[in-house]
C-alpha cells in the first residue's frame, strides 16, 4: 500500500503556449484515404490501387498528400494527366515520430528528442484531390554526369545520430521518501537509455565511420541530450573516444542539450568507429542521468557503408558537386537522390560498377539535404490499400453540442443490440437529465482530425476540447469521456497484447494519467470544460451507471420531502486510515476542518467520523456501523489516509457489502494511486474481480458510488487538505448545487489559476486528482431549507402518561431536509386540551435547524383539564419566515393520552333524547386495562345531585365497559335527567366524577335536546347570560367616555379639540363654528351615538351638518330663541334612559355667546320653567349659571335615570383646554347563544325550539342559524329558521358530511334591553352507534418476552349501543419500538359489530425486531372511519418489554472434520464444514445471509462464495429439534498450490456477529500426493505409541498399511488404514494407538524394532513430502524408521 508523502514545497513554474490546432490543416470539402506506415521507407501506390479507391481518373498533378498535418512532397510517375496502370506515386514514407508530442510537454524544450512517438510508430498518411494546384512535387532532373568537368568531391560532412530507446523515462520528479511526478510531460520524459550510474557510463561504439582522415582539423562537433535522474548534484561529462570533451554542472532532475563544436579531428582516433561515453560523476553511488540522443558530425568519405537508404547533407558550393558514391546497395538498379531543398529528383549513374556517380548543380543554400534511395524490390514499400475518410466538419452547428460525450464504437453494443452510450445520450438530452444537446463525438474520429491519425494520441482530445471552446456556438459544459484508458506508458509497454486495447478504449493525457490536462490549456491547471471519465471497457458497464444515475437524478428530483426520502442526503461519511495514531491525529485535525464546514454550511451536513485502529474488535464494529450507514443513506464519502488502486487503510474496500439502492454516495478519497484506474490490468477483462477499487465503486449494479474522487498518483498530506478544503468550501457553500465538475473546476481555478507562480506538489495534485463519474452529477443539495418534523421525531416519557405522574417529559426533534440557512425561525409547541383549549408548551425564534436541533420540555399535568384524548401540535417556521421547498411537512399533530382512574359515562349519549324505560347505561374506563375496582354511578333530576330524587348504583369489576343496571327508575316524560360516574376513591381520595345528561320524552324519536337550566349553562353565550334566577338577560358593562372642548380659537382650533370619545373612538369630532351648542345622544345598550342628517337639512331643528365626521352632532346656534326652543323640543323627545353629551363653542368674544340669563327669557315664548336652561338644569347642570362670560363646557347626563351622576367641567377662561371623563354603565341590546357540539347522528330530521318573551310591546327580535360540522370541526350556516317557525325540517342535511350540528340563537331588544327567554332547542335525528374496547370481556397478552418469541394479543371490543355499524370493522396496530419509530402493523378487517355483539383483536406479535421497551398502541375504527358517538374507548396503549438477545451465536469450522490451525495443510479439495450455533430458542438460523463465506487465493485475490450449486450447501437450523444451528457445506477445489486464507462471518438473525472479529485461518494447498515421514510417539513407549505424518494432495491414499519388523527384517505386525482410524489430508495423529503386540496380539519382547509405510493412491506409491524445516530423515534409513519398546 502506497503511502502519503509528507514534504516541503519546490516551486516550478508552466509555461502557457497557444498553438495551431492539429486539424487545421483539413479540407472538410474534400475526401481523404487513408493508409499507415510504421518504418522508414521508399513508398509507392501503384495506380491499380488508386484506381480500386475510385482514383483511376485523377490527374495526376492533383493529388495531395499529408502526414501529421504537413504536406509530404511526392513523385508520380507522369507529372500530368491520368496515370496508366503501370504509373504510380513515389514519396519517401517516415514512420511516427515524436514531434507531434512536442505541444504536450509543459516547455517544447523539455522534449530531449523528437526521433520517437511516445504512442506509435505507426503514422497515417492522408492522399486527397486538390485541382486548385500548390500540391508539393519532386521534380525528375537529369543527372548529367557524362558532362561533369568538376572532380569528385572528396568527402561530406556526415552526422551521426543515435537515439535510445530503452526505457520510457518519467522525467523530473520531486524526491520525498518516493519519487512523485507530474502528469504534464516534463523534463526528460520520454524514451532514453536506461539509468546510467556514475560507476557504469553509458558507452557506445559507432562502427563504420569511413572518417576521411585529411578533413578540416576543427571540424568535429558533438551534440547530447542528457537529463539527471536523481537528486542529486554532479556533472555532466561526455567522452569521445575516452577524451574528455564537456564537463558541465547537471544536478538534479535538471537537462542539458549541448553542443560542442570545433573539435580536432584528431579526436576521432580510428578512421572506423567513434566510442562515446555519456555520465554523471556523482560522488553518490546511486545518482542517474538518462540520455536521450547524440550526435556526431564529422568529415566522412562518400562510402554509404552497403546501405540501400542513406540521408546525407553538402554544404553550398557555387561551382556545384561531384559525387561518387561507393558501397551503396543498389542490386544494380539506378538508386533515386532525393533533393529536399529544391525538388528536384535524380536518377543514379551506375555505369561503373561499385559507383553511383551524381553531377549537382551549384547551390547557394548553407546546408541542402538529400536521401538516397534503392529502388531495389525489397527496398520498396507498396501501399496495397486506401481507406476513404470524410472529416466530420464540426464547424456545422447540428453537430455540436453542449454536453460533449467521447466514446468509443466498441462500447455501443452491450451484446445485445442495445446502445447505452447513446441512451446516455439521450437521457442527458431529456428534462429528466438536464435538458441539454448531448451528442456523442467518436474518439475514432478525434484521434484522425485532432490526433493526426496517431493512436491513442492525448491530442487528439486535448485540441478537440479546445476547439469545441473556441467554435461551438453554444460553449459546451461538460466533456464526459465514456471507455477506460490506459496512461501512455502501461500501453506503450503492453500494446503488443491484444488485451491492452480492450481496456484502453479512450486515451488520456500523461503520466500519471490526468483527465484534467485534457481539458486544459498547453502549460495551464484549470480545464477549459469540466470532464470527467466512466471507465467502462463494455456497454453493460455503461448500462449500469446510466440506471445508477437516472436513479440518483430521480431521487434528486422527487418532490416527497419526507425524512425517509431525503433526510439521508444530509449524511456524510469521514473516515481516516493513518499508518499510526499521530497520522491518525493529524489526519483528524484536517477532517474536522472539513466537517465544520459541512455542517456549518448550506449543506448542514450530519457527520460520523471513523478512524483506522488495530483493535480488531472496535474495526469489526466500525465496519458494521458503516455498512449501516451505506444502507441508511450517505450524500458523500470523504476518506483520508493511506490506499492504493485497490484498497484503502480503513475497510471500505468490498463495496459488494453495501445494500445502498438508490442511495449512492458521491466518494472522495485522499491518498494514493486509488483513482488510478489507467493501469494494465489482464484481469479487468473479467469483470468485477478485476476491477480496481474506483471502478467497483462505479460498476456495481445498483449499489457502490455514482461518482469517484481521486488521485492517479500519490497524495501529500498538506497539499490534499489544501485540495479538499477547497473543494468543500466549494460544494457546501460557494458553488453548492451547482455540478461536481464546476467545483471541481473552481477548486482548480482557486488553487492553480495562476500557473506562473504554482508550486510544483499543488500543480501534481490538481492535476492527478480525477473524476470518475459524470462532471454533470450533482452532489445531493436542495433549493432552498425545508424544516420537517415527524411521528418518530417527538417522544414522550413515560410512554403512557397518567394523572398521578403529574408531570411528563416531551423531547421533540425536527430536521432540516433542505438548504441549510442562517437565519432564525419560531417554533410553537402546542397541546390541544381534551375540552379542545389550547395549551402553548413552547413558542420561540431559534436559529434556523442546520441538520436537526431538538426542544426537551416537562409539562405539568393538571388532571381537571388534562385527562384524556390530548394532541400535540408541533410547528416550524410559525411565521412563515422561511420560503421552503415544502410548506406541508411543518407540523405535526399527534395524538397521545392521559390516563385517570377513571370512569366516563358513555349511552345514554350526552343531551340525547330517550324514550324507553329502564335503559342500561354504560361507561367506559379511562385506562381499559385498570385493574378490578368498584365503580358507582349516581341519577338525579340536577347536576347538583342533591334532590330527593337521586339514585346511586355500585358495580365491581375490571376496566373497560362498565354497565349499570337502573330497574328501580321510572322517568317522567318531558324531564331532563343527570347521572354521572367514577371510581370508588381508595385511601380517602376524592371521587372523580364525570357528567352527562338527557331528556325523557315519552313519545319521541331519537335526537338531541337542551331543555334545562344546567344544561343551557353547557353553552356558549355571546353578550347574554342565564343567572341564578334562570331568566336570560344581556351583560352589563360600563363605557369610557371623553368630552374634549377649548375656546376658539385660542384654546382649541384643531378637530380632536372638540371631540366625544367612545372607549377611544374619536369619531364624532369638531363643530361648525362658533355660538353654538352641540347635542349628542347615546344608546343605552350599546352606546352607539345618534346621528344627525348629512348630507342635508339638520334633523329636530338643528343646524346643518358641516361634514363627515361632525354627522353625530345635533347643533343649535344659541345666539338664536328659535334654536334654543329647538333644542329642548329635542332633548324633550330623548328616551328615557338615554345618554345625552352638552358642550358649546364660545368664542374669545363675550358677545359670540348668549348666556343662561337670556334663556331664561325664553319662558315667555314656551311657558313657565321650559327653556334651554330650565331643561339643563333640572337634569343636573347645577352650575349653568356659572356660563356668564366667554368659555366652554361639558354636561353629561342619562335622562330620567337618577342612578348615573351627571357631570360637567367649565373652563377657566379663553385659554384652557378642558376634558370631562365619565364612566357610563351600559347593557348589551343584542346577542347570542350557540349550542354545545350535537351528535355524531347518522341523519337529522327535524329542528325544534320553545320559548316566549320576557315583556309586552314591541322590541324582540330572533332567528336561528343550523349550522353543520364536519369531522375537521369546518362550520357551515346550512339554514336560518325565523322566530315564527318552531318545528323545521332539516332532512335535507348529509350526515356524512355533517355528522355534527350547532345550534345558534341571534337575540336583540334596542328597546326594552331585555333577551327572548330560550326555553328548549333540540334536533332530531337517527343515532350512530358506539363500541368500546373490553378487556374486561377478554384481553390477553404478555408483559415481558424473550426476543423472536411469538407474543399472542387478543382483545375484545362490544358495541354497547342501540345501532348497528355498517361496515367492517378496521384496525390500527402501531408498535413503537425502543428508538421512538412506529411500525404499524396491518391486519385484517373484523366482522360487522350489530347491537350488542363483539368481536376479537388478534395478532401474534413477532418480536424479533422490537428488543427493548416498547409500547403498543392498538385503535379500533381507527380515525372514526365509521362515526361514533366517542373515541377515547376505542383505544387501548400496552408496554411490551422484549429482553434482548445479547448473545453471541457460535461459529466452528472444521477441514475434512479436523479443526486445523494457522498455515496447516489441507486437502486441495477439502470439506469444509461450518456450524452456526445460537442459543435462542425462537430465532431459527435459517437465512442464508447470515453466513458470508470468503476465501484469499495464493494471488491475492479475494472470492466471495454464494450458495447454489455444488460448491457451497446450506442447511438452515431446525428449532423442533432444539438445535439451532445452521450449517454449510462447502467443497471448494484448489487447482493451484500455496497459501490460501479462509474468511468466515456469522451473525445470528438480530445481527450479534459471532465473535468480535471474523473469524480468519490460513491453510496451504499442495496439489501433488505426498506423504511424509511417519513418526511413532512416544518413542521409546511402554504402553502404546501413536503415529504422526504428513498428507498431501486432493485425497487419502486408497492402501496405507505400516510394518513392524524386527531387526531381522521378520514382519511381526502390520498396521492397516482401516486400523489407523479417520484420517485426512493434512496433519495427522491416529487414533490407533499400537501397543506393542503382534498380528496374533502376543505381547513383544522389549527392545529395537523397525517400520516402515506402504502406500497406494490410484495404483502408485506416494512420493515423500518434506516440508519447510523438516529435518527427520535422520531418523530413517532406506525408508526404515525406527521404534523402541521398554515395558
Amino acid at each position: 500500500m502506497k503511502k502519503i508523502l509528507l514534504a516541503s514545497v519546490v516551486l516550478l513554474l508552466v509555461t502557457s503556449g497557444y498553438s495551431q490546432l492539429n486539424n487545421s490543416w483539413i479540407d472538410y470539402s474534400k475526401t481523404y484515404y487513408k493508409f499507415k506506415l510504421a518504418k522508414d521507407t521508399l513508398t509507392r501506390i501503384n495506380q491499380p490501387v488508386l484506381a480500386a479507391a475510385g482514383l483511376g481518373n485523377v490527374p495526376a498533378e492533383q493529388f495531395q498528400l499529408w502526414r501529421n498535418g504537413q504536406q509530404v512532397r511526392l513523385y508520380t510517375s507522369v507529372p500530368t494527366g491520368i496515370m496508366g496502370s503501370g504509373d504510380y506515386i513515389e514519396f519517401w514514407g517516415e514512420m511516427n515520430d515524436g514531434k507531434p508530442d512536442k505541444a504536450l510537454y509543459r516547455n517544447p524544450d523539455y522534449q530531449l528528442s523528437e526521433k520517437y512517438s511516445l504512442e506509435t510508430d505507426t503514422v497515417t498518411y492522408f492522399l486527397t484531390v486538390n485541382p486548385a494546384g500548390g500540391n508539393l512535387r519532386y521534380t525528375a532532373t537529369a543527372n548529367n554526369t557524362a558532362g561533369n568537368v568538376l572532380p569528385a568531391d572528396p568527402y561530406f560532412m556526415r552526422r551521426l545520430e543515435y537515439n535510445y530507446r530503452n526505457q520510457v523515462n518519467k522525467g523530473y520528479a520531486a524526491v520525498i521518501g518516493e519519487y512523485v511526478y507530474s502528469s504534464a510531460y516534463d523534463i526528460g520524459e520520454g524514451w532514453t537509455s536506461n539509468d546510467t550510474y556514475p560507476c557504469c557510463a553509458q558507452s557506445l561504439v559507432l562502427q563504420d565511420i569511413n572518417r576521411y582522415s585529411a578533413g578540416p582539423p576543427n571540424s568535429v562537433m558533438v551534440t547530447t541530450a542528457v537529463a539527471g535522474n536523481a537528486l542529486y548534484t554532479r556533472d555532466l561529462v561526455v567522452r569521445v573516444n575516452g577524451i574528455n570533451v564537456l564537463q558541465t554542472p547537471m544536478p538534479y532532475f535538471n537537462y542539458r542539450k549541448d553542443t560542442i563544436r570545433n573539435l580536432p579531428l584528431s579526436v576521432l582516433i580510428s578512421p572506423t568507429f567513434i566510442g562515446m561515453s555519456i555520465n554523471g560523476n556523482s560522488t553518490n553511488a546511486n545518482d542517474r542521468v538518462v540520455v536521450s540522443a547524440f550526435s556526431v558530425t564529422y568529415p566522412a568519405t562518400f562510402n554509404f557503408n552497403n546501405q540501400k537508404n542513406f540521408y546525407f547533407e553538402l554544404k553550398d558550393n557555387t561551382a556545384g558537386n561531384f559525387l561518387v558514391i561507393t558501397n551503396f546497395n543498389n542490386n544494380g538498379i539506378a538508386p533515386i537522390l532525393y533533393d529536399y531543398n529544391t525538388g528536384r529528383r535524380y536518377l543514379g549513374d551506375i555505369s561503373t560498377a561499385g559507383q553511383v556517380k551524381f553531377a549537382l548543380p551549384a547551390s547557394t543554400d548553407t546546408l541542402r539535404k538529400f536521401n538516397l534511395m534503392s529502388q531495389d524490390v525489397s527496398n520498396v514499400n507498396l501501399v496495397t490499400s486506401l481507406t476513404s475518410k470524410t472529416f466530420v466538419n464540426y464547424a456545422n452547428t447540428s453537430l455540436q453540442g453542449d454536453y460533449i460525450i467521447i466514446s468509443n464504437p466498441v462500447l455501443y453494443n452491450n451484446g445485445s443490440g442495445v446502445n447505452n452510450v447513446e441512451l446516455y445520450r439521450q437521457y442527458r438530452s431529456s428534462a429528466a437529465g438536464g435538458s441539454f444537446n448531448a451528442k456523442i463525438y467518436n474518439i475514432d474520429e478525434l484521434n484522425d482530425q485532432f490526433g493526426l491519425g496517431i493512436k491513442k494520441h492525448p491530442s487528439a482530445i486535448r485540441d478537440f476540447i479546445r476547439y469545441a471552446s473556441q467554435n461551438f456556438s453554444v460553449a459546451p459544459k461538460y466533456v464526459f469521456i465514456i471507455g477506460r484508458g490506459l496512461s501512455y506508458i502501461d500501453y506503450a509497454a503492453n500494446q503488443s497484447n491484444p488485451i491492452s486495447d480492450q481496456i484502453d478504449l479512450v486515451q488520456s493525457f500523461g503520466w500519471p494519467a490526468s483527465d484534467v490536462l485534457l481539458s486544459c490549456l498547453p502549460g495551464t491547471n484549470v480545464p477549459l470544460i469540466p470532464i470527467g471519465r466512466l471507465g467502462a471497457i463494455n456497454g453493460n458497464e455503461v448500462g449500469v451507471y446510466l440506471e445508477k444515475m437516472k436513479q440518483y437524478e430521480q431521487v434528486q428530483q422527487s418532490t416527497s420531502q419526507t425524512i425517509a426520502d431525503k433526510g439521508w442526503m444530509k449524511n456524510m461519511l469521514h473516515t481516516i486510515g493513518g499508518s499510526d495514531s499521530t497520522e491518525n491525529a493529524d489526519f483528524l485535525i484536517y477532517m474536522n476542518g472539513y466537517k465544520a464546514i459541512a455542517q456549518d454550511t448550506f449543506f448542514g451536513a450530519h457527520v460520523e467520523t471513523f478512524a483506522k485502529t488495530s483493535v480488531s474488535a472496535i474495526e469489526q464494529q466500525q465496519s458494521l456501523r458503516i455498512t449501516g450507514l451505506f444502507q441508511e443513506g450517505l450524500s458523500y464519502v470523504k476518506y483520508f489516509g493511506h490506499s492504493s488502486a485497490n484498497e484503502l487503510a480503513i475497510n471500505l474496500n468490498y463495496p459488494e457489502n453495501y445494500q445502498n439502492n438508490g442511495k449512492y454516495p458521491f466518494m472522495h478519497v485522499s491518498g494514493c494511486t486509488v483513482g488510478n484506474f489507467f493501469t494494465y490490468s489482464p484481469g479487468r477483462v473479467n469483470g468485477y474481480s478485476g476491477m480496481s477499487l474506483s471502478e467497483k465503486y462505479i460498476f456495481l449494479d445498483h449499489k457502490g458510488s455514482i461518482g469517484f474522487l481521486g488521485s492517479t498518483h500519490f497524495g501529500i498530506a498538506p497539499f490534499l487538505n489544501y485540495y479538499n478544503t477547497s473543494l468543500y468550501n466549494d460544494f457546501c457553500k460557494d458553488m453548492y448545487g451547482n455540478s461536481i465538475g464546476n467545483q471541481i473546476k473552481s477548486t482548480l481555478q482557486r488553487l492553480g489559476g495562476n500557473p506562473g507562480s504554482l508550486d510544483f506538489y499543488t500543480r501534481i495534485h490538481l492535476e492527478e486528482i480525477n473524476l470518475h463519474g459524470d462532471p454533470a452529477l450533482k452532489i445531493n443539495a436542495h433549493a432552498k431549507p425545508d424544516y420537517v418534523i415527524e411521528d418518530q421525531l417527538v417522544k414522550f416519557t413515560p410512554s403512557i402518561i397518567t394523572v398521578g405522574d403529574q408531570t411528563f417529559k416531551l423531547d421533540v426533534k425536527h430536521m432540516n431536509i433542505g438548504r441549510a440557512i442562517k437565519d432564525s425561525i419560531r417554533v410553537t409547541i402546542k397541546q390541544k386540551l381534551p375540552n379542545d383549549t389550547i395549551r402553548v408548551l413552547y413558542n420561540q425564534m431559534i436559529p434556523a435547524t442546520m441538520y436537526m436541533d431538538s426542544v426537551s420540555l416537562t409539562v405539568n399535568i393538571n388532571p381537571i383539564t388534562d385527562k384524556g384524548l390530548n394532541r400535540l401540535i408541533v410547528t416550524l417556521d410559525v411565521d412563515g419566515r422561511v420560503d421552503e421547498l415544502s410548506e406541508m411537512n411543518n407540523t405535526l399533530t399527534k395524538d397521545f393520552y392521559i390516563f385517570e382512574d377513571e370512569i366516563r359515562p358513555i349511552s345514554p349519549y350526552n343531551y340525547s333524547i330517550i324514550n324507553q324505560q329502564n335503559i342500561t347505561f354504560y361507561a367506559s374506563t379511562a385506562n381499559p386495562l385498570s385493574g378490578q375496582r368498584q365503580y358507582v354511578m349516581e341519577v338525579d333530576t340536577t347536576e347538583l345531585f342533591n334532590s330527593a330524587f337521586k339514585k346511586t348504583y355500585n358495580v365491581t369489576g375490571a376496566g373497560g365497559v362498565i354497565q349499570f343496571n337502573a330497574s328501580n327508575i321510572t322517568f317522567t316524560d318531558s324531564t331532563v335527567y343527570y347521572w354521572r360516574t367514577s371510581t370508588v376513591p381508595v385511601s380517602g381520595n376524592n371521587y372523580i366524577w364525570n357528567n352527562s345528561s338527557f331528556i325523557y320524552l315519552q313519545n319521541s324519536t331519537a335526537g338531541f335536546s337542551q331543555a334545562h337550566y344546567f344544561q343551557h349553562l353547557k353553552s356558549t353565550v355571546t353578550d347574554l347570560n342565564i343567572p341564578a334566577n334562570r331568566k336570560w338577560e344581556f351583560d352589563k358593562y360600563t363605557v369610557g367616555v371623553k368630552i374634549k372642548n377649548g375656546v376658539f380659537p385660542t384654546a382649541a382650533r384643531n378637530a380632536p379639540d372638540f371631540a366625544v370619545e367612545i372607549d377611544g373612538n374619536n369619531a364624532i369630532q369638531s363643530v361648525c363654528g362658533i355660538s353654538n351648542i352641540i347635542i349628542n345622544v347615546f344608546s343605552p345598550f350599546d352606546m352607539k351615538p345618534w346621528r344627525n342628517a348629512w348630507p342635508g337639512t339638520g334633523l329636530y331643528g338643528s343646524d346643518d351638518v358641516c361634514g363627515a365626521e361632525r354627522q353625530w352632532n345635533f347643533q343649535y346656534n344659541i345666539l338664536s330663541q328659535a334654536k334654543r326652543i329647538a333644542a329642548v323640543n329635542f332633548l324633550d323627545m330623548v328616551p328615557n334612559g338615554y345618554y345625552v353629551t352638552v358642550r358649546n363653542t364660545s368664542g374669545v368674544d363675550p358677545l359670540t355667546n348668549t348666556y343662561p340669563n337670556t334663556w331664561q327669557d325664553d319662558t315667555l315664548a314656551m311657558g313657565s320653567g321650559n327653556s334651554l336652561y330650565h331643561r339643563l338644569k333640572n337634569a343636573g347642570f347645577v352650575d349653568v349659571d356659572s356660563f356668564n362670560r366667554a368659555r366652554c363646557f361639558n354636561f353629561i347626563y342619562k335622562k330620567a335615570d337618577n342612578s348615573f351622576i351627571p357631570a360637567f367641567k367649565f373652563s377657566d377662561g379663553i385659554y384652557d383646554k378642558i376634558q370631562l371623563d365619565v364612566i357610563c354603565p351600559v347593557s348589551k341590546s343584542s346577542g347570542n347563544i350557540t349550542s354545545p357540539l350535537y351528535g355524531p347522528a347518522k341523519s337529522w330530521t327535524r329542528f325544534q325550539w320553545k320559548g316566549a318573551r320576557e315583556e309586552t310591546g314591541a322590541g324582540d327580535s330572533i332567528l336561528f342559524k343550523v349550522i353543520g360540522v364536519t369531522n375537521a370541526g369546518v362550520e357551515t350556516e346550512l339554514y336560518t329558521v325565523d322566530s315564527t317557525t318552531k318545528d323545521f325540517d332539516i332532512s335535507a342535511i348529509n350526515a356524512a358530511q355533517y355528522p355534527y350540528l350547532k345550534l345558534k340563537m341571534y337575540n336583540q331588544d334596542t328597546i326594552q334591553g331585555t333577551p327572548y327567554q330560550l326555553k328548549f332547542w333540540r334536533v332530531k335525528g337517527e343515532y350512530i352507534p358506539e363500541g368500546a374496547v373490553a378487556p374486561n370481556i377478554l384481553f390477553s397478552m404478555k408483559d415481558t418476552c424473550d426476543q423472536g418469541e411469538q407474543v399472542d394479543f387478543k382483545l375484545a371490543f362490544k358495541n354497547i349501543s342501540q345501532a348497528a355499524f355498517t361496515d367492517s370493522m378496521r384496525f390500527n396496530f402501531v408498535l413503537t419500538d425502543r428508538s421512538n419509530v412506529p411500525h404499524s402493523i396491518a391486519l385484517p378487517k373484523g366482522k360487522v359489530l350489530v347491537s350488542g355483539d363483539t368481536l376479537v383483536v388478534s395478532y401474534r406479535i413477532d418480536t424479533k425486531d422490537y428488543p427493548g421497551s416498547n409500547t403498543l398502541f392498538v385503535e379500533v375504527n381507527p380515525n372514526n372511519a365509521q362515526p361514533e358517538q366517542y373515541h377515547f374507548n376505542n383505544i387501548l396503549f400496552k408496554e411490551l418489554y422484549v429482553r434482548p438477545d445479547n448473545y453471541n451465536p457460535l461459529l466452528d469450522v472444521t477441514f475434512d472434520g479436523v479443526h486445523i490451525l494457522n498455515e496447516d495443510i489441507v486437502s486441495a479439495k477439502p470439506h469444509i464444514l461450518i456450524n452456526l450455533k445460537d442459543e435462542s430458542r425462537f430465532m431459527a438460523l435459517s437465512d442464508t445471509a447470515l453466513l458470508k463465506v470468503q476465501i484469499r487465493f495464493p494471488d491475492g485475490s479475494l472470492r466471495n462464495y454464494s450458495f447454489g450449486g455444488d460448491t457451497m450447501r446450506f442447511t438452515p437450523a431446525n428449532l423442533s429439534t432444539g438445535n439451532n444451528t445452521a450449517v454449510i457445506d462447502l467443497l471448494p477445489y484448489f487447482p493451484d498450490e500455496g497459501y490460501y486464507e479462509l474468511i468466515v462471518s456469522g451473525k445470528d438473525v438480530v445481527g450479534n456477529s459471532a465473535g468480535a472479529i471474523e473469524f480468519h485461518v490460513k491453510f496451504r494447498v499442495i496439489t501433488k500426493a505426498m506423504i511424509s515421514n511417519m513418526l511413532n510417539y512416544p518413542n521409546p513407549f511402554t504402553t502404546s505409541t501413536a503415529f504422526v505424518f504428513t498428507i498431501t494432495g486432493s485425497e487419502v491414499p486408497q492402501n496405507i498399511r505400516i510394518q513392524v519388523l524386527t531387526i531381522t527384517g521378520k514382519v511381526v505386525r502390520e498396521i492397516t488404514k482401516d486400523e489407523l482410524g479417520p484420517l485426512h489430508v493434512g496433519n495427522n495423529i491416529t487414533e490407533f494407538k499400537w501397543d506393542g503386540t503382534d498380528m496374533y496380539g502376543a505381547k513383544l519382547a522389549n527392545g529395537v524394532y523397525l517400520y516402515r509405510v506402504l502406500t497406494n493412491l490410484n495404483g502408485k506409491s506416494l512420493d515423500k513430502y518434506k516440508g519447510d524445516g523438516d529435518n527427520t530423515d535422520k531418523f530413517f534409513n532406506k525408508g526404515y524408521g525406527k521404534m523402541v519398546l521398554i515395558r
